[in-house]
């Protein structure tokens, strides 16, 4: 969570549609703010909207400024961009009331991956399956991540849940529980020795009866 809100700058926009691609041409993001009121429409000079985006990803809270004035507290819901530049093609805003609580959703990280016992003597690998979760808090309480600790991954039978996962005061867990975040993956050469050991049993078994 920021210690001190930043503030966009934008300006009221009057392209719309395919007039857009000119817009960019020109260093200039369109950008959309809805919620909590009517849509509109705006722009915004393309370097100060990646700074801005990296800064505060989609769980931090920002204002943003019409023409130097009306500053609105929002969460950053949609970024699009070009699928082969991957520059910014527009972005939306969503206006949020600082002392509600709202759905946003949260990435999620691995720590002490390298203290789950079950991946000790080359057991395996602590994989990913999970890496966002729904939560639901006041925008000044939405944490930029959550960890999920790998230290209770003691064999390849156990999981670390979204349950598991380190929830900070102010904020519930809305995603289902019992989702999987991670756990240990058998390394590939022990997988393919016991899939072939089960095609030659299920052989043996055939020859047994004659088929």
């Amino acid at each position: 969570m920021a210690e001190k809100t930043l503030t966009l700058e934008t300006k009221n926009r009057n392209t719309f549609g395919k007039k857009n691609t000119s817009l960019r041409k020109t260093g200039v993001v369109p950008i959309n703010m809805y919620g909590l009121g009517e849509s509109i429409s705006l722009q915004v000079e393309e370097d100060l909207l990646y700074k801005t985006l990296k800064e505060v990803g989609y769980t931090t809270p920002l204002k943003i400024s019409i023409e130097g004035k009306n500053e609105t507290y929002t969460l950053v819901r949609n970024i699009s961009t070009h699928p082969v530049t991957d520059k910014l093609v527009h972005v939306d805003f969503l206006r949020v009331d600082m002392e509600k609580a709202i759905e946003v959703q949260v990435p999620v990280t691995l720590i002490n991956q390298e203290d789950a016992p079950g991946t000790r003597g080359g057991a395996g690998v602590v994989t990913q399956g999970t890496y966002e979760v729904t939560i639901l808090a006041k925008p000044l309480e939405i944490p930029s991540v959550l960890e999920a600790d790998c230290s209770i991954l003691e064999d390849l039978e156990m999981s670390v849940y979204a349950k598991n996962l380190i929830i900070p005061d102010g904020a519930v867990l809305n995603s289902d529980p019992e989702v999987q975040i991670a756990w240990i993956q058998p390394p590939r050469v022990q997988e393919v020795e016991e899939v072939a050991a089960s095609e030659e049993g299920e052989d043996g078994e055939e020859g047994a009866d004659g088929t």
